[in-house]
């Protein structure tokens, strides 16, 4: 077979016996792992600020969402006073409506019975100034009567001398 040619293994490369390498390989990651660890359980800066980074968005997810439910809340508010406000306004537009014509009617009354009045008055005067000629008719009737019932009254005295 063609290939490339068999590798040396690591320990004959650093010279040192397989088995003390891999007894070195298990020393180097016990140390690692314990040096993570140490350095896992030590608060570093960059550490710090990641947390910090980390509470500030969750914070500010929070208030997102405190933010959309007030605005959702605010928003039916706006809608139901919208249609509340449109109700009422075409409600209060009716009752316009009917009030003018009520006016309209209320006028058309008016006109009326100041005809009627006007006609009345007229009526009233005419007998006004009936009355008065009545009365002034009645007086001379009356001083008529008068004269003629003395007359009568003085010619029957002289009947009766």
């Amino acid at each position: 077979t063609i290939g490339p040619p068999p590798q040396p293994h690591r320990s004959a490369v650093l010279g040192v016996p397989p088995r003390a390498f891999s007894a070195m390989k298990s020393v180097v990651r016990g140390v690692v792992a314990s040096a993570l660890a140490v350095t896992a359980s030590a608060v570093t800066p960059i550490t710090k600020v990641t947390q910090l980074l980390t509470d500030m968005h969750a914070k500010g997810v929070a208030e997102q969402q405190d933010e959309a439910t007030k605005y959702a809340a605010f928003n039916q508010w706006c809608s139901d006073q919208d249609r509340i406000k449109s109700e009422e306004i075409k409600a209060a537009g009716e009752k316009i409506e009917m009030h003018d014509a009520e006016i309209q009617k209320a006028q058309a009354e008016i006109r009326g019975f100041s005809s009627r009045i006007a006609e009345l008055e007229e009526d009233v005067g005419r007998w006004q100034k009936d009355q008065t000629s009545a009365s002034d008719v009645r007086g001379k009737e009356a001083a008529d009567f008068k004269a003629t019932v003395m007359d009568y009254s003085e010619s029957i005295d002289a009947l009766a001398q």
